[in-house]
This record gives C-alpha cells, sequence and structure tokens, in this order.
C-alpha cells in the first residue's frame, strides 16, 4: 500500500486543506500519516477525523528551551521519516512542519509543498528548491518564487471539503426558511472572533433592529460572545448570534454579503460560492491576510477596509446590500477567480501512482 506523510498544524488554515487531501488520498486507497505537534489543535482534530496522528514535542522556537526541543524535534521528524519510507510527503506549511520536511530532503523522498495564501509562507520558502511540486492557491504566489523553479509551480486553488462544491445557495436559502425579500448578511471574525468586527456591528445595531428585511448571522468568536449578548439590547427574531456556526458553509451559501477577515481558506470558499465580501483583514504582515484580501478586491469581488476602518466597512455593507446591481457586479467578477476541485488536482499530480 502507498503511503503519504501529511505535515502541518497550528491554526485550521493549515489543517484543514490538509485533511480534505487526506480524504481524497484514504479513498484512493492510500496509507495517510499525519504528522503535527502534540500541543496545538490538530493533535485533537486529526484523530477525531479518523487519521493517524504522531505529535512531535515541538513549539514556536522563540526562547533557548524551545529552540532546544525544535532541534530535538528535527531528529525526531528525521527519525520517523527513515522509520516510516513514505512514497510522499505534502507539507501544508507553518513551522510545525520543518522537522519532517528535512527527513523528507535527508531520506530523499518526494515533497511536495502547498501554499494557503496569496504570499508564499516562509517555511514553504525554505523547500521550495527540494520540491518535486508547489501547488499554489492563487496565480499571486509566482511572484515570490524564482522564475527558475517556477516550472515546478501549479495553481490549483486551495484544498476545500467536498460537500462545498455540491452546495446551493438557493436549496440552503430554502432549508433557513429565508422569505423572498429577505437579505442575508453573514458577519464572522473566524474562528477566534475579531474584536473590531463585533465592535463595529454593536455600533451599529439599531440599523439592524430597523430594517425588517434584513437577516444577520452573526458569529463572534467564542472570547467575545457572553459579553456582546450582554451588550445588545434587544435582538429580532429572525437574527441569530452565535459563538461560531457549525454549518458556516451553509450560511455562506445562502449569505447575499459576508463580512469577515481575509484567511486564506475563508477567501478561497468565498471565491467558490461566488459570494460578495467586505473583507477586513488582521492586521499582522506574517498572516498575509492583506494580499489574499486585496486579490478579491483587485478583480472588484469584495469592498476592503483596515481594522480600524471596521465600522465604516460595516456601514458600506450595509450600502451594499440596498444595491442589488452592485452585488450582481462582484458575483460576476469573483468568477474570475474560480478554480477547479484543488482537492483532485492535487492528488492527481502526486508522482506516486506508477507502479
Amino acid at each position: 500500500m502507498r503511503k503519504v506523510i501529511l505535515t502541518t498544524g497550528g491554526t485550521g488554515g493549515h489543517i484543514y486543506p490538509a485533511l480534505s487531501v487526506a480524504d481524497e488520498l484514504r479513498r484512493r486507497g492510500v496509507e495517510v500519516l499525519f504528522v503535527g505537534t502534540s500541543i496545538r489543535m490538530e493533535k485533537d482534530i486529526v484523530p477525531k477525523a479518523g487519521f493517524k496522528f504522531i505529535g512531535l514535542n515541538i513549539a514556536p522556537p522563540r526562547s533557548i528551551k524551545n529552540m532546544i526541543g525544535y532541534v530535538k524535534g528535527i531528529f525526531q521528524g528525521i527519525s520517523l521519516v527513515l522509520k516510516e519510507k513514505p512514497d510522499a510527503i505534502i507539507g501544508f506549511g507553518n513551522y510545525i512542519s520543518i522537522p519532517v520536511l528535512i527527513g523528507g530532503v535527508v531520506a530523499r523522498k518526494k515533497i511536495y509543498l502547498q501554499e494557503q495564501n496569496a504570499n508564499l509562507g516562509g517555511t514553504n520558502k525554505l523547500f521550495y528548491r527540494f520540491a518535486k511540486k508547489i501547488f499554489l492557491a492563487f496565480e499571486k504566489t509566482y511572484d515570490d518564487i524564482p522564475i527558475k523553479f517556477q516550472n515546478k509551480c501549479l495553481v490549483t486553488g486551495n484544498p476545500l471539503r467536498e460537500e462545498i462544491y455540491k452546495i446551493k445557495g438557493s436549496e440552503e436559502r430554502a432549508r433557513l426558511k429565508v422569505e423572498k425579500n429577505e437579505k442575508i448578511l453573514l458577519i464572522t471574525g473566524g474562528s477566534l472572533g475579531a474584536k473590531e468586527i463585533n465592535d463595529a456591528l454593536l455600533k451599529n445595531w439599531d440599523r439592524v433592529l430597523e430594517d425588517k428585511d434584513l437577516r444577520i448571522y452573526w458569529a463572534t468568536g467564542e472570547k467575545n460572545y457572553d459579553e456582546i449578548v450582554k451588550s445588545i439590547n434587544r435582538i429580532k427574531i429572525q437574527d441569530t448570534v452565535r459563538p461560531y456556526f457549525d454549518n458556516m458553509i451553509n450560511i455562506m451559501a445562502a449569505a447575499d454579503l459576508i463580512v469577515c477577515r481575509a484567511g486564506a481558506l475563508t477567501i478561497s470558499e468565498i471565491i467558490q460560492l461566488g459570494k460578495p465580501s467586505v473583507v477586513i483583514p488582521y492586521n499582522s504582515i506574517k498572516v498575509g491576510q492583506y494580499a489574499n484580501g486585496k486579490l478579491l478586491k483587485d478583480v472588484g469581488a469584495a469592498q476592503m477596509y483596515k481594522n480600524s476602518e471596521a465600522s465604516i466597512a460595516i456601514e458600506k455593507a450595509f450600502e451594499l446590500l440596498e444595491n442589488k446591481s452592485e452585488l450582481d457586479v462582484m458575483k460576476i467578477n469573483i468568477k474570475n477567480l474560480k478554480t477547479e476541485n484543488a482537492v483532485k488536482k492535487i492528488v492527481d499530480s502526486l508522482d506516486i501512482w506508477r507502479n
């Protein structure tokens, strides 16, 4: 049986694309081993998804203690690759994937990389020279790769859950019992929430209450939920405020407009679903959200604002919901970014299928 090691962790933006690829590999009869850390969210998420998981005892190498642990982790990664003898290794970014990728280089295994963001991440910058192929979510990432290595690149889009390719907005609106004249606005700052976005919506809450044809789905984040519920004086019966929505994809499909951060996975889901959006990227340059959001803005598929402009962004969202023609133009423009099923494209491109 063929065996592939997938390695990454730390955040859902790295983990869920890897799990989407893992599902397809398993469906094709490939043994999948996932390697992450023993301290981050992947240690719970991956086993729950039914995959064999090995957690390395590593943390970001920002202190002497962590650096010593990280060096030990690199030797663990090398040892693990030599022991498991995989047919291929796929790294999905983050410092967590470095030990196993080093193991792949040492053991001369086939290495593949997947980049979720518009800008190439630090780990993938270290290893693209050694990779057989680099799977890019966006065309723009070519700018970060020297010309002599660009023949290794393939723009696939981000690996997404299979269900997103089958979902239909009209069916989801019917399931949510949306009235014909109702407009749906989804507001989310991701699983952790976004204080700036939450505060901006609270500031404009009277406007939400006044518009009887507006239905709000607001994911506040776990950390902010209790405080926000106390701050809301009243709520319309059709509005829903939760820490997070387990059926987020379904609500996204039903929405007329989405206000959100610009995480790579969120942007890819918006593109696949063809949804107009107002994006408020997280400020940190390291996260790469600004470049992700700019992709949508540059093709006229989204409006983009800074954190400090969150209140203006919310006001713009209300304006857009009253302007069907502008929303329709944004829907047309976003089609320019749509790709095929990234999961199948990535798995088909692995050089492991020959006897």
